[in-house]
């Protein structure tokens, strides 16, 4: 174990930083440069359930953490449930390439997708100008076309969906919900975890 993680670690380029944008294996992320923070969201999901029309196990977790270096520390929870957070470790590989190991797996993980054995590796598929992901906290949080409360749209969110943001002001970001269809537009901040 200790020589795997020693080549591992050994494999690192310098000066690089971590890309916005979607990675293989269904994780996003969204790196800010001017506080150095990443956030972030892994939803995956393996076999089917004739019955329901539905898959039988969910590997989901939220990520948060400040980018210290190639390697460096990060909490993940299940949105909404920061009291059941597991630790872990995100390393840079390369420009493209990280890999995160957790400390323990989460509840579903067991059946999709293992963190805790060794390093999983992911690959940027897809480039963004993302600042941020979070999730929504409130019961029903509504897409507005322009950051004004006259502009409210019918479309709206609910608690646990998570967001994409570029674009941010002091009460509203500018989000891109990734769900049956992609939907666009504004969100108060007070309807987003901090």
């Amino acid at each position: 174990m200790a020589l795997s993680t020693l080549l591992w670690a050994s494999s690192l380029s310098f000066g690089q930083t971590i890309a916005s944008g979607e990675y293989d294996a269904g994780l996003k992320l969204a790196y800010d440069s001017t506080n150095h923070t990443l956030t972030g969201y892994y939803e995956s999901y393996t076999g089917w359930d004739e019955a329901s029309g539905q898959a039988k196990f969910s590997c989901i977790f939220y990520i948060r953490c400040m980018v210290t270096g190639r390697l460096f520390t990060v909490d993940t929870y299940y949105p909404n449930d920061p009291d059941n957070l597991i630790q872990g470790q995100v390393q840079m590989i390369n420009d493209t390439t990280l890999g995160l190991q957790l400390h323990q797996e989460h509840g579903g993980c067991w059946n999709v997708q293992h963190f805790a054995d060794e390093p999983v590796e992911f690959r940027l598929e897809k480039r963004t100008v993302w600042k941020q992901i979070r999730y929504i906290v409130t019961d029903k949080a509504y897409f507005y076309s322009d950051p004004s409360l006259a502009k409210k749209q019918k479309s709206y969110l609910v608690k646990n969906d998570v967001v994409c943001i570029d674009q941010i002001t002091d009460e509203w970001a500018h989000c891109t919900f990734y769900g049956q269809a992609t939907s666009k537009g504004w969100i108060r901040i007070t309807d987003l975890n901090k």
